[in-house]
């Protein structure tokens, strides 16, 4: 006897549910993961990077006190509020701004100064601070660095050209430094200055800035020179206007804080990710979307931000953030060859194993392909989980020279792509590879383990 099957209909995803979906191009999500605020940024269906910016000082600048210098590390521990101790390296003390007392080229315990949070306490080790309190904007930065002028590496050689002598044409430059805006031009009086009267004045003991040239300051070369010195004179407001408050303000103040959309999208943007990773942003929080809306207005015009408000589907399970971030702490990553990564984060360094597994095929080409492979995910995983210090990898070990360069110049190339330092430095005749990443933040891992997120 013989049944009719109906035939099974087709599932229709919804144009704006499909484009949701796509991550080709990248995109940067924001959601609460677990109970904490999470950024994710997913490219082609991969967890790329992490944040979970709640708790991290990293940027905020406080009015700290010097409790007591170490001459023999050539470094001083400041207190930035009541008990809470941090450390200061001299070399990020040459151009102090003391609010006690006028700089004499020493600092001296119970001396008070705005530092600036640049990593977060890591186990035993107590956050880093620097006293070069800096301020940038889309196209310029303002540093404490004696009115020296620098470019940034992506500007070519006739964009740098270009941009000095407009800067030079409206007086921000001469003979190649910064001129404080009430200082006039001095010994160049031929110069035609188009800085105005309007630029504060620098408040006493404030450290002479150098200025550096942003990337985006090349849409500018030709633009109008009021549109070049308005952008100048917006951060020099800024900047000044930072130091004659702080001149003013108690010890232990906050001067800047780091909860603003403002300072997250700096933090990530500045630690995380380069803005061509990602074309959208998505967020389901109502509160967060119209905050993003204005930053994205201001700084990213060209990328797409879109509210998520299905409520029968959450954005994290959209996404699959909970199994993303899993794999993320396993130890164990499989590579699409049949290979695979063992990771062993220890007290001291970080081993990463690699094994060609399942995979079969002759002995060099095989330990060549999966090498290359796993020098990719390597450089992604480092990313991903936030690994710093020492980094040891143990690649399969290969005969030929040629093997060797190829995979080192892989590895190079894919970890030069992170925005923290990440230095490789080269493979024993084993097959051992050294690589270094600055600390900055918590490995995730140990983020998440702290905020009872993982057990």
């Amino acid at each position: 006897m013989s049944r009719n099957i109906s035939e099974k209909s087709t599932v229709t995803i919804p144009e704006a549910e499909f484009g949701i979906r796509k991550t080709e191009a990248g995109k940067l999500i924001f959601t609460r993961w677990r109970d904490k605020n999470g950024a994710f940024l997913i490219q082609r269906d991969r967890l790329t990077a992490v944040a979970f910016p709640d708790g991290s000082k990293v940027g905020g600048i406080y009015l700290a006190r010097v409790a007591n210098v170490v001459k023999n590390i050539n470094a001083c521990f400041v207190e930035i509020r009541s008990g809470e101790i941090c450390f200061l390296s001299l070399k990020d003390a040459q151009f102090p701004f003391l609010t006690n007392r006028l700089f004499d080229g020493r600092i001296l315990e119970g001396d008070e100064l705005p530092v600036q949070v640049i990593r977060d306490a890591q186990k035993t080790k107590q956050p880093s601070v620097t006293a070069h309190i800096s301020f940038a904007n889309d196209y310029f930065a303002l540093t404490p660095d004696s009115q020296k002028i620098g470019f940034s590496a992506k500007l070519d050689k006739d964009q740098r050209s270009r941009l000095k002598r407009r800067l030079e044409e409206t007086g921000i430059l001469s003979n190649g430094f910064l001129v404080p805006p009430e200082s006039g031009i001095p010994g160049n009086s031929d110069a035609v200055s188009l800085v105005g009267g309007d630029f504060p004045a620098s408040p006493a003991g404030m450290p002479s800035p150098g200025l550096i040239v942003r990337t985006r300051a090349a849409e500018l070369a030709e633009a109008p020179a009021e549109l070049l010195l308005e952008q100048f004179r917006l951060l020099w407001k800024e900047y000044t206007g930072f130091f004659r408050d702080a001149s003013h303000r108690t010890c232990f103040s906050c001067l800047k804080r780091t909860d603003t959309v403002d300072d997250l999208m700096a933090r990530i943007l500045n630690q995380l990710m380069n803005v061509n990773e990602f074309s959208e942003l998505v967020t389901d929080d109502p509160l967060l979307y119209p905050q993003l809306e204005e930053y994205c207005r201001e700084h990213l015009p060209g990328k797409t931000l879109r509210l998520y408000e299905d409520s029968l589907l959450s954005l994290s399970k959209l996404y699959s953030l909970d199994s993303r971030v899993e794999e993320a702490l396993g130890a164990h990553v499989w590579l699409k060859s049949g290979g695979y990564l063992m990771i062993q984060p220890t007290e001291a360094l970080t081993v990463i194993d690699v094994n060609s597994g399942k995979y079969e095929g002759r002995k060099e080409d095989a330990f060549l392909k999966v090498n290359l492979e796993a020098a990719v995910e390597i450089a992604r995983q480092i990313r991903l989980r936030n690994l710093s210090g020492i980094i040891i990898v143990d690649f399969i070990n290969m005969k030929e020279g040629k093997s060797r360069v190829q995979v080192m110049d892989c590895l190079k190339e894919k970890v030069s792509q992170d925005k923290v330092k990440t230095v490789v430095v080269d493979m024993t005749p084993l097959g051992l590879v050294e690589i270094t990443r600055r600390k900055i933040t918590k490995p995730l891992r140990e983020a998440l383990a702290e905020n009872s997120a993982v057990k």
